[in-house]
């Protein structure tokens, strides 16, 4: 709908919601009168990315390349985000290789083009070195359809969107624009669908959504933080959820969803109910009438729907649209597979879902008949905090996913690839991806934890996330699926260039604090414990007010322990932001001979720099 000149929900509204009206009504009757177009089923894709620069920092430059590249790329809401939109291709034996091929070419033009401005493309669930300054409404692409969509859904919202996400630690965190959407981008299938068997499809697309998901998770890491295997769910869900808290007692539907039923009747009712449970956002001048066209035997393109069907982001999204030929089609859009890790593994899973897609089962026909939805949906939630680890409500058993995947799913997929003419070698070139990477608990997700721990223990999650950005590249040049991936090693000595690294990439961020009203008592106990010789102050509101050392400490050796810590701390302190260089806070912390470096942002402590850090990263280059 990238032709339609969209505008706030409170400018055109009466005629736009007739428009709608009118076109919900006109898809009613093309699925009665069966007005689709027959004997041909498609696949397509859109693969979202992000750009980032040679110190693997996600580049705003990516929203400046586009007058260089094909028609087939489109901006993201996000200035350092780029989309590629692929063709639709004939469900056949050779459509994926087409599919692979376009891509193929697509990424290595973006190559090109960004070279000459020193940035490059990364296909991941979530880059791991975005950092919250980055979601900053000034990286915002700055078109009025992204301009509008943020000010409906923060209206709706009635203040800042709240992000709360526990996995393996924690992360609680605002942001009074919607820009967090921007930190997540995917590998979105589609596959067309024949309207008279849609709900059925629908229903098992939902089914196997759980498993689909643990094969393929690649999203664990948020802001240095480990959260779910694939975090994209969680973050997707809450950063444009427009409910407010203040009345828990209704009972209203995020528009970013899994769904809360079974789809018993036309896929017109999933259109219906985004209408009905969710507010508009966005309106547009719609010129068409959708049922005058169907009078006079033309094809509508239902532009007042598909406007705002586009903000409403179910996981497994019904899509309307129009050919080249002028006939019309439903599609299903699997929107929760996370982009990456590579090329090889995204072709994968696009044939794992097609396969299992196709290889739909007679007893899974009537799953509203036999299965409870909450099931389905409980079980999608379960694979995206474990992934592989998860186990699942299937068929009346709690099973570990990976035996549902290895012992029905695959041989239901290889089926299913087979009935659309693909030869059992073809199958067993993609399905042996998705084999060895669930038998191995090696999907992305998995890859990433494991070696960001390693990363983080030894030199603390700023290096981690670049050394893992960094290993992710590398991995996608050579295109070697990530089972096969090595891991990094954790024991070298890694060497950054002070004059450009900067210290927002490898401060510490856990870090033990006080109150200013605290005993000393508890100062020197804390530090004794934690083995520390640095403890910043606080006040009640987080603001940075001072700084503890061992040398505080020995000169109140007469102090009360029960005296507060104000009465002692260090009060002029000498402090960086995140952009501050390596190589000006070592010559700050040289030329006042102190041993630590607190940063701030807007007053409050964000992180941390020692001179025992400095030994670690450059050894004796300190």
């Amino acid at each position: 709908m990238g032709d339609l000149a969209v505008k706030p929900a409170t400018e055109n509204r009466a005629a736009y919601l007739q428009s709608l009206i009118r076109d919900v009504q006109a898809l009613e009757r093309m699925i009665k009168e069966d007005r689709f177009e027959k004997g041909h089923q498609r696949i397509g894709a859109e693969q979202e990315l992000c750009m980032v620069d040679t110190a693997r920092q996600p580049s705003s430059l990516a929203f400046s390349l586009l007058p260089d590249l094909p028609r087939d790329f489109t901006f993201e809401i996000g200035q350092f985000n780029l989309e590629a939109n692929l063709s639709p291709y004939e469900l056949n034996n050779s459509a994926l290789q087409k599919t692979e091929d376009q891509l193929r070419a697509l990424l290595t033009t973006l190559k090109e083009v960004g070279a000459p401005q020193g940035i490059q493309p990364i296909i991941t669930g979530i880059l791991p070195t975005i950092r919250r300054q980055h979601l900053d409404l000034e990286h915002m692409t700055p078109l009025e359809r992204f301009d509008v969509l943020n000010q409906g859904l923060t209206q709706l919202r009635g203040g800042a969107f709240e992000i709360n996400i526990h996995g393996a630690d924690e992360l609680t965190t605002s942001l009074p624009s919607v820009m967090y959407e921007a930190a997540n981008t995917s590998w979105q299938l589609h596959l067309q669908l024949d309207p008279r068997s849609f709900s059925e499809a629908y229903n098992w697309a939902q089914y196997i959504a759980a498993p689909v998901l643990a094969a393929t998770a690649n999203s664990p890491l948020l802001f240095g933080r480990e959260l779910w295997h694939e975090t994209r769910i969680a973050l997707f869900q809450q950063s444009i959820d427009t409910r407010r808290s203040a009345n828990q007692i209704r009972d209203r539907h995020n528009r970013v969803n899994f769904g809360r039923e079974w789809l018993q009747d036309s896929p017109v009712q999933l259109f219906k109910d985004n209408i009905t449970r969710f507010p508009l956002i966005l309106t547009g001048d719609i010129q068409e009438d959708a049922l005058k066209m169907l009078d006079e035997g033309r094809t509508p393109n239902l532009r007042a729907l598909r406007l705002h069907n586009g903000t409403i982001y179910s996981w497994n999204r019904p899509c309307y649209g129009v050919g080249d030929d002028g006939q019309a089609h439903l599609r299903l859009e699997n929107r929760y597979i996370p982009a990456g890790p590579t090329i090889k593994d995204q072709m994968a899973n696009f044939a794992f879902w097609v396969g299992l897609m196709k290889g739909l089962p007679p007893r899974y026909l009537n799953l509203h008949e036999t299965v409870s939805f909450q099931h389905a949906k409980s079980n999608f939630y379960r694979a995206a905090r474990s992934s592989l680890y998860a186990s699942l409500g299937w068929n009346g058993k709690h099973r570990p996913v990976r035996r549902i995947i290895l012992e029905e799913l695959l041989p239901l997929a290889a089926e299913g690839l087979q009935r659309c003419g693909f030869t059992s070698e073809q199958s067993a070139s993609y399905l042996s991806i998705i084999e060895r990477r669930v038998a191995g608990h090696a999907n992305g997700a998995c890859w990433t934890i494991r070696n960001f721990r390693n990363l983080r223990e030894r030199y603390g999650a700023g290096v981690a996330v670049r050394e893992v950005t960094d290993a992710m590249i590398q991995g996608q040049e050579v295109d070697i699926p990530v089972h096969e991936w090595p891991d990094i090693d954790a024991a070298q000595i890694y060497v950054f260039k002070k004059e450009t690294t900067s210290i927002g990439r490898v401060m510490k961020t856990d870090l033990y604090t006080l109150n200013e009203q605290e005993p000393i008592g508890l100062a020197k106990a804390i530090m004794e414990w934690k083995r520390i010789r640095h403890l910043p102050i606080e006040d009640d509101h987080g603001n940075l007010k001072g700084l503890v050392t061992r040398t505080n400490l020995e000169a109140a050796a007469g102090v009360d322990d029960h005296e507060v810590v104000s009465a002692i701390m260090t009060r002029e302190l000498i402090t960086a932001t995140q952009q501050t260089t390596l190589e000006e806070a070592a010559r700050l912390m040289k030329q006042h001979r102190i041993g630590c470096m607190p940063v701030e942002r807007e007053g409050q402590l964000i992180g941390l720099l020692t001179d025992s850090d400095f030994r670690v990263l450059f050894g004796n280059l300190w």
